[in-house]
């Protein structure tokens, strides 16, 4: 899954140095705002390079989760460093660490790609950064924010899988996966695994829902499993999956919407 992400933000960076590239080729072209702005966005070759280091960190992230019910011991603990804990304290601890890079990777680069496919009052605000979610895919939140192809096309497409794994997210980052009227996990028993209890699984659903998105917003054909409660680990790789997808459509539309640009303006074309 990473693969492909990995690809697109390559090819992304490529879109970026020919930014430098070509305002190497055509000094004081342009006003000096123009190319000092042109000149920090292709700075962002940089904040690319730290987006393809966390893809590893996410995937470290997503290789503790796998087989963590197998490796428990008599007392139900698993370890973790060096130190052994019961088993559904790694599994919260896992998650979170988790559904945490994930999410800190997707606004790293919505915020980069903001700046160009956002308007100037959303991308320059210092206090809301662009975020995946609200300015993607809340319909209510985009159509005042982001270019109409890439709102609607990503909400449409990716809005059902994103909306999912940021409520998990918000879930376990910010509740700790607990509720006041039930469990999120059917048990804390590792003979439970990863199996969401059907009233746990029913707030995500509403809490996606009240993103301004629902179940029809995926891509066609896109693999589903048939109950999305079995195993969270299933339905967070196929979340991890499209949600990628979307993040690589995004950086590469933009930054080679800006490398065209820089071009045209500095005559390449003639």
């Amino acid at each position: 899954m990473s693969d492909m992400l990995r690809k697109r933000l390559e090819r992304a960076k490529c879109a970026l140095d020919e930014v430098n590239r070509a305002l190497g080729r055509h000094p004081g072209t342009l006003p000096s705002d123009v190319e000092d702005s042109l000149r920090t966005m292709a700075s962002y070759s940089k904040d690319i390079d730290d987006c393809i280091d966390m893809l590893e960190t996410r995937k470290a992230a997503r290789q503790f989760l796998s087989g963590l019910e197998s490796a428990v011991d008599p007392d139900d603990c698993v370890p973790l460093g060096s130190t052994p804990v019961k088993y559904h304290h790694a599994r919260l601890i896992g998650l979170q660490a988790y559904m945490a890079i994930t999410w800190a990777l997707a606004d790293k680069i919505t915020h980069m790609v903001g700046h160009v496919l956002c308007t100037p009052e959303t991308a320059l605000n210092p206090m809301a950064r662009v975020q995946l979610l609200s300015h993607f895919v809340n319909r209510d939140k985009t159509k005042k924010t982001t270019a109409t192809t890439h709102c609607e096309s990503i909400r449409q497409t990716f809005g059902w899988p994103i909306g999912l794994s940021y409520a998990i997210r918000n879930h376990f980052v910010h509740e700790g996966a607990q509720s006041h009227s039930h469990g999120f996990f059917e048990s804390n028993s590792p003979a439970s695994g990863f199996r969401v209890s059907l009233d746990g699984w029913r707030e995500i659903e509403r809490r996606t829902e009240d993103n301004k998105v629902d179940q029809s917003c995926h891509r066609v054909g896109a693999a589903w499993p048939t109950d999305l409660r079995v195993d969270l680990r299933v339905t967070l790789d196929i979340c991890e999956r499209e949600m990628d997808d979307a993040l690589g459509v995004l950086i590469v539309s933009a930054f080679g919407l800006l490398r065209d640009y820089a071009g045209l303006m500095l005559g390449e074309d003639q």
